[in-house]
């Protein structure tokens, strides 16, 4: 764990300047269980041992993101604005910036690269259906002059 002044957390440090606490992934890890349970989301660590009675989707649900990086399954459940800004309160600092994921390891860019032959999936169909269309033209013309 270390202390950085200058950053930006809920602790406020004399002359209005704030410091952040940063953890390193393997000390949330040890933070797994129903007495000390510690979340990282989007490289922000919580403390949502207090929280787990009133979590909506019940206890299981954190306990088995616990001591991980739980951002994908934060997303991926939709989460309210409410939720989010509830978030804040439980909030003890950051993850160390040598545990983080790079920017091009968050869902985005999973989207980009599937969606780089998005284009096949329309562009064969309509083809297709075109080319359905002429053969059918022709097959009745062709029919029709016999």
């Amino acid at each position: 764990m270390a202390t950085v002044e200058g950053g930006s957390s809920g602790e406020k440090g004399q002359g209005g300047e704030t410091s952040v606490t940063y953890y390193r992934l393997e000390e949330v890890a040890k933070h797994n269980s129903l007495k000390e349970l510690w979340l990282v989301i989007h490289g922000r660590v919580y403390d949502v041992t207090r929280f787990l009675n009133e979590h909506p989707g019940g206890e299981e649900v954190l306990l088995e993101q616990a001591g991980i990086d739980a951002s994908e399954s934060f997303e991926d459940v939709g989460h309210s604005s409410d939720a989010r800004e509830m978030l804040k309160q439980y909030y003890i600092g950051d993850l160390h910036p040598n545990d983080l994921k790079p920017q091009s390891g968050s869902k985005d860019p999973s989207k980009n690269n599937s969606c780089k032959s998005c284009w096949s999936y329309w562009i064969f169909p309509i083809v297709g259906a075109v080319l359905l269309g002429f053969l059918y033209r022709y097959y009745m013309a062709e029919s029709k002059s016999s």
